[in-house]
């Protein structure tokens, strides 16, 4: 069976997604948590998207109807959390970002914002120093 990854939830915090994952496998159902150690190293300085619960496409019906029966909010198909709609904003001014991954696109948008900043301070200290 060729059966794919989906992502079935996404959370800002590690600790809510360990909580529906061990719902999700009470219930029988595999899954695992994306991302769980970048948004902890990089979260205070960037958003990385989130934490992500994620599991085989095929048990994603199953899935969604744990969540729902037990309070979890099912966002619809074609909903994009609102910090995802501003990164693609921002990277839509930018040709050849458009073409990139989310992951990719918010890695290049911190690599030129650090670039700025330090020439910024190399700069500034140029300029004092006269």
């Amino acid at each position: 069976m060729n059966d794919k990854m989906v992502e079935i939830a996404r959370f800002q915090y590690p600790d809510e997604a360990r909580v529906l994952v061990a719902l999700l496998k009470s219930e029988g159902i595999d899954c695992y948590i994306r991302n769980e150690l970048s948004t902890q190293v990089m979260g205070g300085y960037v958003d990385m998207g989130g934490v992500r619960v994620e599991l085989l496409e095929s048990e994603a019906s199953h899935a969604l109807e744990v969540m729902a029966a037990n309070g979890y909010e099912i966002p619809d198909e074609n909903e994009e959390p609102e910090q995802i709609k501003t990164v693609a904003g921002w990277a839509r001014h930018i040709p050849f970002l458009r073409r990139l991954p989310l992951e990719k696109q918010i890695l290049f948008l911190f690599i030129l914002i650090a670039v700025c900043a330090g020439l910024f301070i190399f700069v500034g200290s140029q300029l004092s120093s006269h």
